[in-house]
């Protein structure tokens, strides 16, 4: 089975658009999604439309990001920048006036546990030790607690996202290992996929579709094929000036000229 593997979208639906077509043509079967589907960006309720059929079908499997925990009013946005606070008030208003996008936003789990062909994989989307707690990634005692967690939750590999970066650490022989992931650019499949080695937990980041950090703002998505345990790393171009025109128009009437500015220039 060949699992496309995703999170951070933030209402670009251009960006997943795009991920979406190529994940398909890369012989994606199942979709896995690390939450964030909302905030900052101009399409929420297009977002949710992409996806809301795969959940039907039972191709999807995803976990709530601290956007839609907001919108949700699970969380206030007190702390929350001056862009997420007004966009995230406008988004609230969308998914609520909208029966299908509210019940979308509402199921979703703090963790999800996938079973596949080879193991156990969990979907986080910022802690599996602690969900929801908001914090960044940073640091290796950080992913030593993560990987604890997920050897005492019997996985084999976690996902997950809320830092809009690709990044893998291991946990070999009590140790942690660091491994940057070079996305692949160009056409074809990955001709350099990652091993996830059978006895090795991996705590992975699955970086952004909608605001990836990239130099070139490429939508980043992971391809994991679970019969040879191989990591495909992806950053493929959309396009972002139509996504840049549509955030200033829809957004600057609700939202104001500046934070609707930034957005634009972020994507």
């Amino acid at each position: 089975m060949r699992y496309l593997v995703f999170g951070d979208v933030h209402g670009n639906r251009w960006a997943l658009e795009a991920v979406l077509e190529r994940g398909r043509e890369l012989g994606a079967e199942l979709y896995l999604f690390l939450g964030d589907l909302l905030g900052y960006g101009p399409a929420p309720l297009e977002c949710v439309r992409l996806l809301h059929p795969l959940e039907t079908q039972g191709e999807l499997a995803w976990v709530a990001g601290n956007h839609e925990l907001v919108v949700r009013g699970d969380f206030d946005a007190t702390g929350y920048t001056a862009e997420a606070q007004a966009t995230l008030q406008w988004t609230r208003d969308q998914v609520w006036a909208d029966p299908v996008a509210w019940e979308f936003v509402r199921g979703a789990q703090l963790i999800t546990k996938v079973r596949t062909g080879g193991g156990v994989v969990w979907l986080t989307h910022d802690s599996l030790a602690d969900p929801s707690c908001g914090r960044y990634h940073r640091l290796p005692q950080n992913a030593q607690a993560e990987l604890d967690t997920l050897a005492a939750r019997e996985g084999r590999v976690c996902f997950y996202g809320h830092t809009h970066r690709l990044r893998v650490e291991f946990g070999r022989n009590g140790t942690v290992l660091l491994a940057m992931l070079a996305a692949h650019e160009g056409a074809g499949r990955d001709p350099r996929p990652l091993p996830l080695p059978a006895g090795e937990l991996a705590w992975i980041g699955v970086g952004s579709v909608g605001f990836p950090t990239n130099a070139q703002r490429r939508a980043e998505f992971l391809i994991l094929d679970d019969t040879t345990w191989m990591l495909e790393k992806y950053a493929i171009a959309y396009p972002r000036e139509q996504a840049q025109e549509q955030t200033r128009t829809v957004l600057t009437g609700p939202c104001g000229a500046e934070v609707a500015e930034r957005i634009a220039r972020w994507l």
